[in-house]
């Protein structure tokens, strides 16, 4: 049986315990390599450039215009949102996102899209 390589995340989120928990939760995620980890929202498109990560989870109030998902083609944008609001999730969308997830379920939600199987090869 062929290794498959890991999920090579990238965590833009503001600083705090909120920030603490979602790190712990993607290093501790099985076939997940937290890659790197920004809390400037500045920083953010350097680092994926630099990087190249496979999937960024970002919170929505780092999600800015969005225009940095469309310079990294290919790349899964999971936003995470303190608010459970439609409206908040409709943005993250809008600008990209393949989800939205609100933070009291993340860590539910969170490991499950990150270690989503491909579904071409199951």
């Amino acid at each position: 049986m062929e290794e498959t390589a890991p999920t090579r995340v990238l965590l833009a989120d503001q600083p705090g315990f909120g920030h603490s928990a979602l790190a712990q939760l993607v290093t501790e995620t099985p076939g997940v390599t937290l890659v790197a980890d920004v809390m400037d929202p500045g920083m953010l498109d350097p680092l994926l450039h630099e990087w190249r990560p496979d999937v960024v989870v970002v919170d929505d109030r780092l999600l800015g215009d969005g225009r940095w998902a469309s310079r990294h083609p290919g790349l899964r944008v999971i936003v995470v949102g303190v608010d459970d609001d439609p409206g908040y999730a409709a943005r993250a969308l809008r600008l990209g996102a393949e989800t939205w997830v609100p933070k009291e379920r993340a860590d539910v939600l969170l490991p499950q899209l990150l270690i989503r199987l491909d579904p071409v090869t199951g």
